[in-house]
């Protein structure tokens, strides 16, 4: 057998080997370096559940459109209005986050909660020239006790009370 040959065919033992999954190649007067290929996470397995809770990329420096509730509250992005919901939950001493999953939709995304009294919000976006906008659809927040009319909560007043609630913390004493 030919050096060029013996080559060849060492080359195809290691490369099946290695798609096999093998530890260690032993071919007789050749020695092989020792592969180890690393451990495959499992399909839907906490890193894809993490991913869905992460806010996508694309919404993240997105302009909210909505008008403004409070004429003096500053522009705010998605990412921050999530990082001011996050706060607002600390403040109240609750240890979930308030993003549960996205969901992408025809026209934007869908976002659940991980309260019980607000289950998801709508974000209809668009790009506008460089940037993306998004619209905060009216907020449907299932309570029980209150009349219809006060059962929903326009997209401007939900990110005031984000505004709000997630600047200042009016807790004084520390958590339990």
């Amino acid at each position: 057998m030919t050096i060029k040959k013996l080559l060849i065919t060492s080359s195809l033992i290691l490369l099946i080997s290695i798609g096999l999954g093998c530890a260690e190649v032993t071919i007789p007067d050749v020695k092989m370096p020792r592969v180890s290929l690393p451990k495959l996470g499992t399909i839907g397995g906490d890193k894809n559940r993490a991913a869905s809770e992460a806010t996508p990329r694309d919404l993240l420096m997105a302009r909210l459109s909505n008008p403004r509730a409070n004429p003096n509250a500053p522009g705010m992005t998605v990412g921050k209005m999530i990082e001011l919901a996050d706060r607002h939950l600390a403040c109240d001493c609750e240890n979930t986050r308030f993003v549960r999953f996205w969901e992408k939709t025809k026209e934007g995304y869908r976002l659940y909660t991980s309260l019980e009294t607000l289950q998801s919000i709508e974000f209809v976006c668009e790009n506008t020239g460089e940037t993306r906008q998004c619209y905060l659809l009216e907020i449907d927040r299932r309570s029980q006790g209150e009349a219809l009319g006060h059962r929903f909560l326009s997209g401007s007043e939900f990110i005031q009370l984000q505004y709000d609630n997630g600047v200042n913390c009016e807790r004084q004493t520390p958590c339990p």
